[in-house]
C-alpha cells in the first residue's frame, strides 16, 4: 500500500491548510524522541522543526499530521500507535475543552462537548452523538478518507482518548460497553480490549463508541462554566482562526506574560488609539481580560500537565504574582487544586 500524499498545489486545498493545533504531532513527537532521542527525521521536509510544536500559536495541516502519523508508525514498528497514543495523551492539553466538559452537568453533556469540540482531531474528524436504537454512541466519520492507515490512526486516537477524558469526568468505573470499527481486526485485538475495558468489534459499517444511556450526574458540574466555555469554542470554531485582532493581542501577550502589554502599547504598535482597540474589543465581543485569563489558563495547565515544575514557578511563568494566587486560579477555571489536577494527569 503507498503511503503517498501529494505535494500542496500551488492554491492550498483545504487537506493543505495549517489550522489545527498539532496536539497529535506534538504527542508522536515526544514518543519518538522518547524512543530514539530525536524526532527531527519526523517532521523533515514538511516546513517546521519539533522545536515549532512547542510554540503556542503553531498550527499544522491534515496533509502534514498525515505525513507525521505514517513516518511514526514506521518508525516505531506499531501500526497501532494512535490507539497507545490515545490512552495516554495530556488531560490538560484538551483546555477549554476539558473544563467544559468538567462543568457539564451529565456524562451524556459531558460527552456532546467533547464531541463538539474535541481538539486533537477537531480538524480531521467529524464526530456526532448517535442515539439510535436506544444506545448513547459516538461516531467519526474521517474528513479526509484518502488515507486508510492516517483515518484508522486518527479514529483510534479519538475513541482512546475520549474514553479516557470520560473516565477522568465521570469516574473510572465509566466507559464504553462496545466499540465497532470499520477496519479489520488486527491479528491480537487484546490491546484494543484493554484500552477500552470493553468488547471490541471490527468490520463494521461505522466507527462508533457505544455507551449505557444513563445520565450520571457529573461532580465538578457548573452550568454557568459550562456556558462559557461553549460561547468561546464556538466563536473559535465559527470564525475557522482568530480574528487578526485577537491574534495580534495573544501574540503579544504570549511573548511575556510575566509583564504584559498595556493596551496603549499594543494600539501604538497596530497604529491605532487606546479607544479604537477598546471598541474593536467590543464589537468582536472579545476583551483584553479574557483574552489575558485565557493565555494564563493555557501556559499555566500546560506546565502543569508536561512537567513536576514547583507551583511558583508556573506561577512565575504564567503570571501571577505567587504560587497562592494560582492555585485560586485554577480552582476557577477547573473546579479542582493543582495536585488534583497532576494526579488525575499521571
Amino acid at each position: 500500500m503507498s503511503h503517498h500524499i501529494q505535494r500542496a498545489p500551488s492554491r492550498p486545498t483545504r487537506a493543505h491548510r495549517a489550522d489545527a493545533e498539532p496536539l497529535i504531532v506534538r504527542h508522536i513527537a515526544h514518543e519518538v524522541s522518547r524512543q530514539h532521542g530525536d524526532a527531527t527525521a519526523l517532521c523533515r521536509g514538511l516546513g517546521f522543526s519539533p522545536a515549532d510544536l512547542e510554540r503556542v500559536d503553531f498550527r499544522v495541516s491534515y496533509a502534514q499530521t498525515g505525513r507525521v502519523i505514517v513516518r511514526a508508525q514506521q518508525l516505531l514498528g506499531d501500526p497501532h500507535l494512535g490507539l497507545r497514543l490515545g490512552t495516554s495523551f495530556s488531560l490538560v492539553s484538551w483546555g477549554l475543552c476539558l473544563v467544559g466538559m468538567m462543568a457539564s452537568p451529565t456524562a451524556r453533556e459531558a460527552l456532546d462537548f467533547a464531541l463538539d469540540f474535541l481538539p486533537s482531531t477537531e480538524r480531521f474528524l467529524r464526530l456526532q452523538r448517535d442515539d439510535a436504537e436506544g444506545q448513547l454512541a459516538a461516531t467519526a466519520e474521517p474528513m479526509h478518507d484518502d488515507d486508510a492507515e492516517v483515518s484508522r490512526f486518527l479514529v483510534e486516537h479519538a475513541f482512546a482518548a475520549l474514553t479516557r477524558a470520560c473516565r477522568f469526568v465521570v469516574g473510572p468505573w465509566y466507559g464504553p460497553k462496545r466499540v465497532e470499527f470499520r477496519a479489520d481486526a488486527p491479528a491480537d485485538p487484546r490491546g484494543h480490549e484493554e484500552a477500552f475495558g470493553c468488547p471490541v468489534l471490527f468490520g463494521y459499517r461505522v466507527d462508533r463508541l457505544v455507551f449505557d444511556p444513563i445520565d450520571q450526574p457529573v461532580a465538578t458540574a457548573d452550568a454557568l462554566v459550562a456556558r462559557l466555555c461553549r460561547h468561546q469554542l464556538e466563536q473559535r470554531a465559527g470564525a475557522g482562526a482568530p480574528s487578526e485582532l485577537e491574534a495580534v493581542i495573544v501574540r503579544a501577550l504570549r511573548a511575556d506574560l510575566r509583564s504584559p502589554p498595556t493596551m496603549a502599547a499594543i494600539a501604538t504598535s497596530i497604529n491605532v488609539s487606546e479607544r479604537t482597540l477598546r471598541r474593536r474589543l467590543v464589537d468582536a465581543d472579545l476583551s483584553y481580560a479574557g483574552l489575558l485569563d485565557q493565555e494564563r489558563m493555557r501556559r499555566a495547565l500546560g506546565l502543569l500537565g508536561a512537567s513536576e515544575a514547583p507551583m511558583a514557578r508556573v506561577a512565575a511563568e504564567a503570571g501571577f504574582s505567587d504560587a497562592r494566587s494560582l492555585r485560586r486560579a485554577i480552582k476557577r477555571w477547573t473546579g479542582q487544586t493543582p495536585s488534583a489536577l497532576r494526579r488525575h494527569g499521571d
